[in-house]
């Protein structure tokens, strides 16, 4: 008989309510150590910005700019800071850490230091439109010499081609043809008058593992997939088609493959 039984029912009420408590002590403690920026002096800032749908990456320390490929070195604090151009986003590396939403006009904190070298696939979790799921993002977790080396290349204009390279007249072209078919408008290349904001950098595209945000691997036949028909690749995209010629496609894609 346990109706009416005081005792046995304190019991069975205070039991769960006990080990509720040992859980949520620790659990509220970690939200907030991990909520709080990080007060690590030696930490590497990196500024997350995210687009319908792609990944700005800003190093201010370094007056770094990029576009969905994030390098990190290993075994260092990233402090990172993160808002949104235009619509909720939420940045997630699962593997290294957790969710953090993106927000129009507010900055929010994520900071981790990756204890691996490797390349760790993110994605947007937080529906952000027609291809949320196509936004996706690569961090490249290497040793800081290697980091450094890569800062070192980011941080000065593509090295033109050499004139003996085959490819190097169609390329020559395709700097014709960004021109004129006004990617500028939108796309920075660090060295030349493209200074675009509202798409990616594309100083150093071609040195990328991946393009359009992470879906397509870097192969020239992907970048003239995309150059032909963005919304085709990534239903919804800001971008464009340009409307080019065959031609106009093979010397853009050697133009920006060239950016290394």
């Amino acid at each position: 008989h346990v109706h009416g039984n005081t005792l046995i029912e304190v019991a069975w009420t205070l039991a769960p309510a006990v080990v509720l408590v040992m859980i949520a002590v620790p659990t509220i403690t970690t939200i907030w150590e991990v909520d709080r920026p990080t007060t690590d002096p030696d930490a590497l800032v990196v500024e997350v910005v995210g687009h319908q749908w792609w990944w700005e990456f800003r190093y201010p320390e370094f007056d770094v700019v990029t576009a969905n490929e994030l390098h990190i070195p290993v075994g260092r604090t990233v402090d990172f800071r993160l808002t949104s151009a235009d619509v909720i986003h939420s940045f997630w590396i699962p593997q290294l850490a957790g969710k953090r939403d993106l927000v129009p006009g507010r900055e929010n904190n994520l900071w981790f230091s990756a204890d691996s070298v490797g390349t760790f696939i993110g994605q947007c979790a937080e529906f952000c439109g027609l291809s949320h799921a196509l936004m996706k993002l690569e961090v490249v977790v290497e040793d800081a010499d290697e980091f450094d080396a890569w800062i070192g290349r980011q941080a000065v204009p593509a090295a033109a081609m050499d004139p003996e390279d085959p490819l190097a007249a169609l390329a020559a072209r395709g700097s014709e043809v960004l021109l004129r078919a006004g990617c500028i408008a939108c796309h920075r290349i660090d060295g030349t008058v493209a200074q675009g904001v509202l798409g990616p950098d594309l100083s150093h595209v071609g040195s990328r593992q991946k393009i359009a945000a992470g879906i397509l691997d870097n192969t020239p036949e992907n970048m003239e997939r995309w150059l032909r028909d963005p919304a085709l690749v990534k239903p919804g995209a800001l971008m464009p088609s340009l409307d080019l010629t065959d031609e106009d496609i093979r010397s853009l894609t050697a133009y920006l493959s060239s950016l290394r």
